[in-house]
């Protein structure tokens, strides 16, 4: 993920796309990266081996030269379209999904408006701030991939070939945030504790306890930014003891402290 957030996008073009009642292209190969920052409405995506439902607060990224499928679910949708390229595309690596919902709905949809009046901005500090937007857009996906957290959206969570596992990851997903014992579920599961992170690993390359701290670390990141709780007030909304603990896990998984991520994310 370290790869993913040093790099710098270089804006190629911006499109304002109001209430689009039909694709002009169902499918879409371009020389360029291609982002759809979706304000209102439903799409079906395919990007490689990866297909999903696109909704508001979504940002979809395709890479140069992939095939991007997409179907109207609505009526109409809204989004921006934006085409750029990377300063150094060698150093890019490979995305961890083409879906990222960032975290920060407030800063995205901030973003999302400055690029509505920018739209038919073509002169030079125009088209520096559009860039600059395009690229604070981009940290905030590489914010939520660095969450580990983008597997596990809705619609793609429950998703494996594993009928008991999907049931365990949804009985998962609404207790990350209160207390709970491991063994509570396998219990429930019929399995041991061994066996049921097996299985769940293989149905969804995570363990069990890994999808519940990046959904409580997705929490955590939120609140950090949405109120002024202390650090032990966060902790008890998010399944953990103490601000103690919780300041010890954040700051493995965010790589930098919960004062540093509020004091660097906020707008």
């Amino acid at each position: 993920m370290d790869m993913l957030n040093i790099q710098t996008i270089c804006l190629r073009s911006h499109l304002y796309c109001e209430r689009i009642g039909k694709f002009k292209y169902s499918s879409q190969q371009t020389p360029f990266w291609v982002m759809f920052g979706v304000e209102a409405g439903e799409f079906r995506y395919t990007i490689g081996n990866e297909t999903g439902i696109a909704t508001a607060g979504d940002l979809i990224y395709c890479a140069p030269q992939h095939q991007f499928y997409r179907e109207l679910l609505t009526l109409s949708v809204v989004l921006h379209y934006v085409l750029f390229t990377f300063v150094d595309e060698d150093e890019v690596p490979p995305l961890p999904t083409y879906k990222i919902c960032p975290t920060d709905e407030r800063r995205l949809q901030s973003n999302f408006a400055y690029l509505r009046k920018l739209h038919y901005v073509n002169d030079t500090y125009g088209i520096a701030r559009k860039q600059w937007i395009v690229n604070d857009i981009w940290q905030l996906a590489c914010d939520e991939w660095l969450l580990g957290t983008s597997r596990f959206t809705e619609g793609e969570l429950f998703d494996s070939e594993d009928e008991l596992m999907n049931r365990a990851a949804a009985w998962l997903t609404q207790k990350a945030l209160t207390p709970f014992s491991m063994k509570e579920i396998s219990t429930q599961l019929h399995l041991s504790p061994s066996q049921f992170t097996l299985r769940f690993r293989r149905a969804f390359r995570k363990t069990p306890s890994e999808l519940v701290r990046s959904l409580r670390i997705r929490k955590a990141a939120s609140l950090l930014l949405e109120t002024e709780w202390t650090l032990d007030e966060i902790a008890k909304r998010c399944g953990y003891d103490n601000g103690f603990y919780l300041s010890r896990v954040f700051t493995e998984s965010m790589h930098m402290s919960p004062s540093a991520y509020r004091q660097q994310h906020r707008v």
